[in-house]
């Protein structure tokens, strides 16, 4: 066996065609890399560089007068304003600005229950505008005296004030009786956030902590906008999105409470997409480029026995003692040894080429992921990440393989098996892993061998997304497809005539 699986290496090594791919991953690789260039200024999506024009809202601001709610609303937006302007770019009082300004454009209304600064200014702005009436002036001065003192800790740069009267105006608010629950866990968070900046001496700003911050509250609104259930996916896809938000929420918050200044989203940028170090681009590559291993593998598994079929030079391997069970996995296991060797080859491009464009300090940092089964999060070496990944793919690649092999010999046609192998990866992978998140196809395309021959999706207890797969069903699924290709394959190989 040895022996047969070493000269099945030495064929597939003298074909020219595979230096070429492997030259083109190369040159992928180097593409990819370049177009991803390395931001070291991270880009919030909180733009507080700029001043906020407020010129035309004030010239249109008699025109509002005839109706109350909106003068009211433009004049307490205008002050507010003001106040953001009146303090130095990229400070941390713009940053605190700018998020009592982004949570009112996502509110968009102002209630009792909106505790921030703009809903001060419009209690003040309500009662100078019907002062006549004085009805509201106990909710006037209340808002004066609230209004006044973040302007004063704003003033005076104390920060930690600032969040302390947050907090304070959060707990006040939450124990009102007429709030909804939804309410009460929306202030809970607030207070949660505020608690976490001033334990970990979190300021306000352009910072990779504040991007986690971010995150954390976007992974919640999130898990409430699943909850709503109006999707078309099916209930255990929405059940698992929710679960992955609270996974990502638990991961920001280590992050946070652990001071890491790295960013740890691992596989996607934080901040659109402007910040990458050779850390990321090295999981991307090696978690996502399938394609770039598939294609290899499908060119060395369709030619491995239908290329000798062609040449008749098979005869010379068939004629020799030894069994065609044999001679079919050999040829198997050497496909395989060639595709690990390919997996490593591109990780190690990867990594020189990451790290020559990007630097290699980033290859320190570890690999933070969330363990579904401890429901704790968990720290690995990024390069014992990479290797239990790639130990999950091999399944993938082997019955890739299969498949090829047993194109190859039923049809004897090279250009044929290769095609209908990428149109099985690159249709049925990915059309068919978008149908199975509704209800109603899950039901068939859970049986489909695409969703369930990459077994890196059940790692550290996580799930699959399509409804009725588990890591039980899929390595049944996996082995009765296998077994079947690979009867199949024997049965025509046995019954090939030289």
């Amino acid at each position: 066996m040895i022996k047969l699986v070493k000269n099945e290496l030495i064929k597939i090594l003298k074909k020219r065609n595979i230096y070429f791919l492997f030259l083109l991953a190369i040159i992928i690789i180097i593409i990819y890399n370049c177009i991803n260039p390395d931001q070291n200024i991270i880009t919030s999506s909180n733009n507080s560089t700029n001043n906020i024009p407020i010129k035309g809202m004030e010239t249109n601001l008699d025109n509002l007068k005839e109706n109350t709610e909106e003068y009211i609303t433009q004049k307490a937006t205008i002050e507010f304003y003001k106040l953001y302007n009146s303090f130095e770019k990229d400070s941390w009082q713009r940053y605190a600005l700018n998020e009592e300004r982004n949570k009112r454009n996502i509110d968009n209304v102002y209630t009792d229950y909106n505790i921030d600064i703009m809903n001060y200014l419009y209690n003040i702005t309500d009662y100078q505008f019907n002062s006549e009436t004085k009805t509201n002036i106990d909710k006037y001065e209340y808002s004066k005296t609230k209004f006044d003192e973040y302007v004063k800790a704003l003033n005076l740069n104390d920060w930690k004030k600032f969040v302390n009267l947050k907090i304070e105006n959060l707990e006040e608010e939450k124990n009102k009786e007429e709030l909804l629950e939804a309410e009460i866990e929306e202030i809970e968070l607030e207070i949660e956030i505020y608690k976490i900046r001033l334990y970990n001496n979190i300021n306000f700003g352009n910072n990779v902590s504040n991007q986690y911050i971010e995150q954390y509250k976007n992974n919640y609104y999130n898990i409430k906008s699943y909850q709503v259930n109006t999707y078309s996916e099916s209930q255990d896809f929405i059940n698992k999105s929710i679960d992955e938000c609270k996974a990502q929420m638990e991961l920001y918050k280590y992050a946070l409470e652990n001071n890491i200044e790295y960013d740890i989203s691992n596989e996607k940028n934080l901040i659109n997409n402007n910040k990458i170090d050779a850390r990321i681009a090295f999981i991307r590559v090696f978690k996502h480029f399938n394609l770039i291993i598939v294609v290899i593998a499908i060119y060395i598994s369709s030619t491995i026995i239908t290329e000798e079929i062609n040449k008749k030079t098979i005869k010379n391997l068939l004629t020799k003692p030894h069994k065609r069970r044999t001679i079919l996995i050999a040829k198997m296991i050497a496909c395989m040894v060639i595709i690990i060797i390919t997996m490593i080859f591109i990780a190690f491009v990867q990594y020189i080429v990451g790290g020559i464009i990007f630097g290699f300090d980033s290859y320190t940092y570890n690999y933070i992921g969330y363990n579904y089964n401890t429901s704790q999060v968990f720290i690995l070496n990024l390069f014992k990440y990479i290797v239990i990944v790639g130990f999950t793919k091999i399944f993938m690649y082997l019955i890739i393989v299969i498949f090829c092999i047993l194109i190859g010999i039923m049809n004897k046609n090279i250009a044929m098996s290769m095609v209908l192998t990428l149109i099985v990866f690159l249709i049925f992978d990915t059309v068919m892993a978008e149908w199975s998140k509704v209800e109603t196809f899950s039901v068939i395309t859970r049986f489909f061998i695409t969703n369930n021959w990459d077994f890196s999706v059940f790692l550290f207890g996580n799930t699959s997304n399509i409804s009725g797969i588990t890591l039980f069903t899929s390595i049944i699924t996996y082995l009765i497809y296998f077994i079947i290709m690979f009867k199949i394959s024997l049965t025509k190989f046995k019954k090939l005539e030289i």
